[in-house]
């Protein structure tokens, strides 16, 4: 933000770009913070706001930095335990809630929800959602669903499912223990993404391949 600032202002001619906004982004989320979801869906705002009526399509967002914006919800200090009614539209849960939203409806970036963006919904729910909430449950079971039919479960989507529902919930989720049992599977963490059906893979995209000398 003072980076734009002092462009605007003529004291600067460094103008931010998709890596500053990107730098500021991984900052926020690596603080762990309550409000580190606001700080980041208001960075990205501001990349829109720049997109939209600067003309600047180095800013356009796409669905890696909506993911982001779901990545800081899911890191973000853990909220399930508190009385937040007063500020439901900045609490991690409502910030990830119309995120997702955007993702899944008609949007001007064409951006759509990829793996993560489920895997990281999963989590957000789980640390800011009340297990012994009525809608904790119908909530993940529907999320689960809606990522199955989109053909985007991968390794880190179903261990994050997992990791937010009971046991016979996740069986009964994935087709039933006996299935499993048949195939030597009787622990629900020894389920990989490999054991399901194509289907429900099936748009999810191979991890991108690192250069030489990368980490």
């Amino acid at each position: 933000k003072q980076r734009n600032e002092l462009f605007e202002e003529g004291k600067s001619t460094i103008l931010p770009d998709i890596i500053s906004y990107r730098s500021c982004i991984d900052a926020w989320i690596r603080q762990w913070q309550k409000d580190s979801p606001q700080k980041v869906e208001a960075l990205v705002k501001d990349m829109i706001k720049k997109y939209s009526m600067e003309g600047r399509k180095d800013l356009r967002p796409d669905a890696d930095i909506f993911n982001l914006v779901l990545k800081a919800c899911a890191h973000a200090t853990v909220t399930w335990h508190e009385d937040i009614e007063k500020e439901a539209n900045d609490t991690p849960i409502s910030i990830a809630n119309r995120t997702f939203a955007l993702l899944k409806g008609k949007n001007e970036f064409n951006a759509n929800p990829t793996h993560a963006t489920y895997a990281f919904m999963f989590i957000a729910y789980k640390f800011h959602l009340d297990f012994d909430n009525s809608r904790y449950t119908p909530l993940l079971l529907m999320l689960w669903k809606q990522c199955c039919n989109d053909g985007l479960v991968s390794q880190f989507a179903l261990e994050s499912f997992q990791d937010c529902v009971l046991d016979y919930q996740f069986w009964k989720a994935i087709g039933g223990e006996e299935r499993f049992a048949l195939l030597g599977k009787t622990d629900p963490k020894t389920i990989k993404v490999e054991d399901l059906p194509q289907e429900w893979k099936r748009n999810v995209k191979p991890p991108k391949r690192r250069g030489k000398g990368t980490k």
